[in-house]
């Protein structure tokens, strides 16, 4: 029990830094006059999420000096990861990037390099800690310290800058939120030591992946499927921001009721996923994120509307965790069983590397179009995942015969983080 309010401690100092370099520094700089193009470039600072499966290898096998020998191997990654990030998120609250967006971008993209380090070897810890019989509940435990992380960042930091007028105090009080987690890395009891891992023949097994798997249809699927959670998860506080939502509405209801919303979500399409199809599970999911595209219409033509913005959260942000889900179930279900973990972190790489990529362009894109013809543009980009799921309905069936391997619960598996 001791050693799953650990990892409730320590799930909350990972989900913390999430948010900060992600939609909440885009209100920070939307409120600054930042343009659309330069936030949506900005969300390439949170890249190296997007390559965690080879931050895992040093995690794994090099040791910190002196602080290895004192903590042991993982508490003292653990600890390096959130000392970075402490450090780094006070760096990133006393940058002005109003005049130097350069040093915003550096400091932001350092504090993605801790966050990850950190995630990494949080997850490592977590399996090599519990018994078996108790990663469900331990999986369960992480969902939500990562959650209420990810709360705090995103509502608390908003709340905390409009109280006190100042970006900088609100980054500043998420740093000192970082000490829970440090003390609780200090508090933690090492895991038993194991040999370490063996060198993995990785580029035999991308080579296996390309030889087996139906790349024609599956790289498509992950890209088009990716394209509407991410622009709209992107781009919705420069949205909310422009068409007048104050902070305190924005953290009400955006975050606070917004991210209470996705983790009903991920609890709905937990149930469904073991009720129907996995084609019709991702058929439902896309035609959810066309409706909740199409809501964003809505939204940009009511405007200040507060009724009409708890509907488009609640329905956005639902979709969000659900496709979330439905993701990671095609995911799973793609693996080789005896490479599942290596395959699992290149697939779900690609799909977060997706994420940044289309997350760069949409600022861009919401720049040359009025708010309504940019999520039009938005919901139509569901239709090819919509043609793939129908055309190609035999490919999902196949997959999901495959019975899913045991995964390493990896931070985008558990955590939820927008892969």
């Amino acid at each position: 029990m001791h050693h799953l309010y650990r990892i409730f401690f320590l799930s909350f100092s990972s989900g913390l830094p999430f948010l900060l370099i992600l939609s909440t520094l885009s209100i920070w700089l939307a409120e600054i006059g930042v343009s659309k193009t330069m936030i949506g470039l900005l969300a390439w600072v949170s890249v190296p999420y997007s390559f965690k499966f080879l931050l895992g290898a040093v995690v794994d096998r090099k040791k910190i000096p002196l602080c290895t020998s004192l903590l042991g191997m993982r508490r003292s990654w653990i600890l390096f990861g959130q000392v970075f990030v402490l450090i780094f998120l006070v760096a990133l609250g006393r940058t002005e990037p109003s005049q130097n967006i350069l040093a915003t971008a550096f400091f932001a993209f350092l504090v993605g390099c801790g966050s990850a380090i950190q995630d990494i070897a949080i997850e490592a810890y977590r399996i090599e800690i519990l018994p078996t019989k108790k990663i469900g509940l331990g999986a369960s435990v992480s969902v939500l310290g990562y959650r209420l992380g990810m709360l705090f960042s995103g509502a608390g930091t908003i709340f905390l800058a409009t109280y006190f007028s100042s970006w900088s105090i609100a980054y500043n009080c998420m740093a000192a939120f970082m000490m829970i987690g440090i003390i609780t890395t200090f508090c933690c009891v090492e895991p038993e030591s194991k040999s370490p891992p063996l060198q993995l023949a990785v580029w035999k097994t991308v080579r296996d992946m390309l030889h087996k798997l139906d790349w024609q249809i599956v790289l498509p699927f992950i890209l088009s499927y990716k394209i509407a959670d991410t622009v709209l998860n992107v781009m919705s506080m420069p949205f909310l921001v422009e068409i007048g939502f104050n902070n305190i509405e924005i953290a009400s209801v955006a975050k606070t009721f917004g991210i209470s919303a996705m983790i009903c979500g991920g609890v709905i399409g937990g149930l469904l996923a073991m009720r129907i199809t996995l084609r019709n599970f991702l058929l439902a999911c896309v035609v959810l994120q066309a409706i909740s595209s199409a809501l964003f219409v809505v939204q940009a033509y009511a405007g200040h509307n507060l009724s009409v913005l708890f509907v488009t959260m609640g329905v956005e942000n639902l979709a969000c965790g659900m496709s979330q889900v439905a993701l990671i179930s095609y995911l799973s279900h793609l693996c080789n069983k005896r490479s599942t973990a290596l395959h699992y972190a290149i697939l779900s790489s690609f799909a977060s590397f997706m994420r940044v990529s289309f997350s760069s362009a949409a600022g861009w894109m919401a720049d040359q179009f009025a708010w309504p013809q940019f999520y039009a543009i938005v919901c139509l980009s569901c239709l090819p995942s919509i043609f793939l799921l129908l055309a190609f309905a035999q490919h999902f069936y196949l997959v999901a015969q495959q019975p899913i391997s045991v995964l390493e619960p990896t931070g985008e598996l558990l955590n939820g983080n927008k892969i």
